[in-house]
């Protein structure tokens, strides 16, 4: 992993200074990161933990390739990413090429975040975003301890979009394909990185855009081993018997809704993901939910603040269904067109069969996000 970071770095060191020494060249070397300050309270044991970090940095590269051809690469690192220290993750988001025929259609080839729901794409663009703390299912910084993956789709392969003008709105859609969630990450079992089996990713969204108001609606259908799964159940729960063949070709189906409104001052937002599994058995149900809405109010030109609520569901039927609920509220201050401070501060609850658990949470986070 050491070795895979530091030979990206030299590409990156050596593509910059090609571009430096020949101007005619339009390669564009742009990207975004967020630096904060965290404050954690434990409720429960009454334990405070406090933590600086760079939460997030994307580093991009862009090239108009060809006439009606351009391509573009995505590099992430999470939590003050070190290989010498095993801290965070690096990691090739993005890589593709673009194909604009016309505002009714385009193509992306390579590997590329797909369309579903408002956040997907753009859930990266830390500065743009009024969060420190992103909606639980699009938090990068997350993803070691929530199952981002399993809630919306994190790459595809080839895309076809655009959007079809109908009087004063404006109809988008996209369809994709890409992997199944069963990558190889065992070199014992081969080449590492490549789908394990004969499913592949299918998935889309229609839209709608009026003015400063859209909605859609996205789904994906894959299939995936789960023996992992079965295994950690068979752990956790010996008394029951967990039957092989039921975990090994699972069907996973997304269904996702998304809603926004931009006004003068006022801006809305809101998303519900259902993810559901077929087991085949009538009293397995390990479905997943999701939801989140947002409201803010520009207090000034540079000034927003905004109040946020997620909802987040997980079924382990016929044992329990848990989740948890997040109240969250932030501020965020334009300092200018590169630079956006931050304060964000959430309430997580936590909930079994309906009933709530003595365990809360409290993160109060400071942020700065800088354009480059």
């Amino acid at each position: 992993m050491r070795h895979k970071a530091i030979f990206a770095a030299l590409l990156l060191f050596c593509g910059t200074q090609v571009l430096a020494q020949d101007e005619k060249k339009d390669l564009k070397v742009f990207g975004y990161f967020q630096a904060a300050f965290g404050h954690q309270k434990d409720a429960t044991i009454e334990r405070n933990l406090k933590t600086f970090t760079l939460q997030q940095l994307n580093l991009f590269l862009q090239k108009e390739v060809v006439q009606n051809w351009s391509a573009f690469v995505n590099f992430e690192v999470v939590n003050s990413y070190s290989s010498q220290r095993n801290w965070g993750a690096f990691s090739l988001e993005e890589a593709w090429v673009n194909y604009t025929g016309s505002n009714q259609f385009k193509l992306k080839l390579g590997l590329l975040t797909p369309t579903f729901n408002h956040l997907n794409e753009i859930k990266n663009r830390t500065p743009l975003l009024p969060y420190i703390i992103r909606p639980v299912v699009y938090e990068s910084s997350f993803s070691e301890v929530v199952g981002t993956e399993e809630f919306a789709p994190q790459r595809a392969f080839v895309q076809a979009y655009g959007f079809i003008p109908m009087r004063a709105a404006k109809w988008d859609y996209a369809l994709y394909l890409g992997n199944s969630p069963s990558i190889n990450t065992d070199p014992r079992r081969g080449v590492t990185g490549v789908d394990t089996t004969r499913t592949f990713l299918l998935g889309g969204r229609l839209g709608m855009r009026h003015g400063f108001f859209k909605a859609g609606f996205s789904a994906t259908i894959d299939k995936f081993n789960a023996k992992v799964l079965r295994d950690s159940l068979q752990i956790r729960f010996p008394q029951f018997s967990f039957p092989a063949d039921l975990f090994e070709s699972v069907a996973q189906k997304r269904i996702g809704a998304d809603l926004s409104y931009l006004a003068e001052k006022w801006f809305f937002e809101a998303e519900y993901i259902h993810v559901a599994y077929d087991f085949g058995a009538t009293r397995a149900d390990f479905d997943k939910r999701f939801f989140y809405a947002t409201l803010g109010y520009h207090l000034s030109e540079r000034v927003l603040a905004y109040v946020s609520y997620w909802d987040a569901h997980e079924n382990l039927l016929p044992l329990w269904e848990q989740g948890f609920q997040v109240p969250t509220l932030g501020l965020t201050y334009e300092a200018n067109d590169m630079v956006v401070f931050k304060l964000q501060s959430a309430n997580v609850y936590f909930e079994r069969n309906g009933h709530a658990l003595d365990k809360t949470f409290n993160y109060t986070y400071c942020a700065v996000s800088v354009r480059f």
